[in-house]
């Protein structure tokens, strides 16, 4: 069985109601989005990234193999690929803004890859924004209703609090999480990443990513080791392994179609490149979980 048989459904901008069409950029209320959009309560991942804020309501969000107690005053920060869903109450109230790289690249392009919390060692999904409520439920509320508004100049405008919405919330993230003050190699470290998160499957040699960010391989390795204390071939074993977690934890897939999955030649050296990364074999992942 291959992977594509077996990998968690990837939501996509055009899969939800009224999006515009080639439209970079998506807002709906929570409480619509979990009434609406079919299978968004069961484990799935994102083509971009997500921005979401409580203001009402409970609930549980498992994001990989992580789960948050949900309460108001939340803001959840999720990039591409990440796994997640959620059981919400009834009274969940809040906003949700979907965008794709590109929107906000083309007029910030060095910012995306900058944000600790889009970046694989980010320590939370997570932000609590109860001391400054009113700020970000002002930014989301405007925003949302210049989305839904269609002003001149509307892109602009819905762009420029998506840019304040995540440098606000970087301020904020450094301070609960101060061990992610930024470094200036983060930017092509998180690159690096960006290009493992698309090619992991098929191109497992530190070379070929270092090809494609016009660098040597000892340079990347230099970043890697400086920003994070761990080897560019690390990288993308940790990259194949948390697929190996998501694929195990989250679809019905046995071991052996799971190894078979993502490449690799049988089931015995997928459970030593598993054991090797996680310290405990496949089977006993899985006995864990359940």
């Amino acid at each position: 069985m291959d992977i594509h048989k077996i990998k968690l459904p990837i939501f996509c901008l055009s899969m939800y109601p009224s999006s515009g069409e080639n439209e970079p950029f998506y807002m709906i209320r929570l409480e619509e989005l979990s009434k609406r959009v079919k299978g968004v309560d069961h484990p799935h991942s994102h083509s971009f990234y997500m921005l979401m804020i409580v203001i009402k309501g409970s609930g549980k969000h498992f994001i990989d193999l992580h789960t948050y107690d949900i309460h108001k005053n939340q803001m959840y920060l999720l990039s591409p690929a990440q796994v997640h869903t959620w059981e919400l109450s009834e009274d969940i109230e809040g906003f949700v803004l979907f965008f794709e790289s590109n929107f906000l690249m083309t007029q910030y392009p060095d910012r995306l890859y900058s944000y600790p919390f889009f970046h694989s060692q980010g320590q939370s999904s997570l932000i609590d924004v109860s001391g400054h409520p009113e700020l970000f439920l002002s930014l989301f509320q405007q925003a949302y209703d210049e989305y839904i508004n269609y002003q001149p100049q509307r892109n602009q405008v819905v762009l420029s609090y998506f840019n304040i919405l995540l440098e606000k919330a970087n301020r904020l993230y450094l301070i609960q999480f101060p061990d992610h003050s930024g470094k200036q190699e983060h930017t092509l470290v998180q690159r690096y990443e960006q290009e493992i998160n698309r090619h992991y499957l098929h191109h497992k040699e530190v070379m070929f990513y270092a090809d494609l960010l016009g660098i040597t391989p000892n340079h990347l390795n230099f970043l890697c080791k400086n920003v994070l204390n761990k080897t560019a071939s690390q990288l993308i074993y940790e990259r194949i392994g948390i697929e190996a977690q998501r694929l195990l934890g989250h679809t019905g897939a046995t071991i052996k179609e799971v190894a078979t999955a993502l490449n690799f030649e049988d089931s015995s050296y997928f459970n030593r490149f598993f054991k090797k990364q996680f310290g405990i074999s496949p089977s006993e992942f899985k006995q864990v979980l359940w």
